[in-house]
């Protein structure tokens, strides 16, 4: 890919993200995420939101295992995603019996019809993949179709600072034991200052024709809390390895060390004041 095709990958397209993620799931298995991630997000959302039982919203839910976690734990979660191979995954996960319920809907979440309210939304290192325009679309119809009374936002929100700081660099990644589909990979960091777009693009050494990459637009605190202008949303807090930064503390958020070397950090939403 070149970098123009590469930039001009930052406009939403169900397509592009469809494909991408479809093929992840074949190189990096169904679920790529390091141990105990799951259940460290489900210990988030009960902390956040309360012990529950809650009835939960995730929105690009993969594979489904936060998902599983969340209903084990006696939560009634509503698994939304986009790529038919991931989807397949989680209906797997989703006949399982569990301590609370577990349904999982393909479809795009801009226009996935989910019924109901929800006290937790969550969103885990899905947003931003598309425009301005298209996160407050989406930040919208939370606000008005699924947030319930004295529920919260749970989103993992991608900084600017890290891949601008890493563009350039690159990565020989060996195949990942035990996946039947994983191959050598180069991974490679971009980054779109014009735009504040990361773009995550990965090259598989013995076939660099089959590259493909994700574009995720970034946003600084200050940059969010403008975005959630007119989303009937506001900025709590936000937390970055555990570190609460308020969000009314421009200070301690400029200056905060973890922030400026993390990918991405948890933006923690209400409802915006009347």
């Amino acid at each position: 890919m070149s970098p123009a095709d590469l930039f001009a990958q930052g406009r939403h397209s169900a397509d592009w993200i469809r494909g991408f993620y479809d093929r992840a799931a074949v190189w990096w298995g169904p679920d790529p995420q390091a141990p105990g991630v799951h259940q460290a997000r489900r210990e988030v959302v009960e902390r956040l939101a309360g012990p529950g039982p809650l009835r939960v919203l995730e929105l690009g839910s993969g594979s489904g295992y936060t998902a599983a976690a969340l209903a084990d734990a006696g939560h009634d979660v509503v698994a939304v995603e986009l790529s038919p191979n991931r989807a397949a995954h989680a209906r797997e996960l989703a006949a399982v019996p569990r301590r609370g319920s577990l349904a999982s809907l393909e479809g795009d979440f801009y226009t996935a019809r989910v019924p109901g309210r929800f006290m937790a939304v969550c969103c885990w290192e899905t947003f931003g993949l598309g425009t301005d325009a298209d996160q407050r679309r989406l930040l919208r119809r939370i606000s008005r179709e699924w947030l319930a009374p004295g529920g919260l936002v749970l989103m993992d929100v991608y900084c600017p600072f890290r891949p601008a700081r890493d563009a350039g660099t690159e990565a020989r990644l060996a195949p990942l034991e035990g996946v039947p589909g994983s191959v050598e990979m180069f991974e490679r960091c971009h980054f779109d200052a014009r735009h504040s777009r990361w773009i995550d693009e990965w090259v598989p050494v013995a076939a660099p024709g089959e590259a493909l990459a994700q574009s995720i637009r970034c946003y600084s605190p200050a940059d969010l809390a403008l975005l959630l202008e007119g989303t009937g949303l506001a900025l709590l807090h936000l937390e970055v390895e555990e570190e609460v930064l308020p969000a009314d503390d421009a200070a301690a958020i400029t200056l905060s060390p973890a922030l400026l070397q993390a990918w991405s950090y948890l933006a923690v939403l209400g409802p915006s004041p009347a």
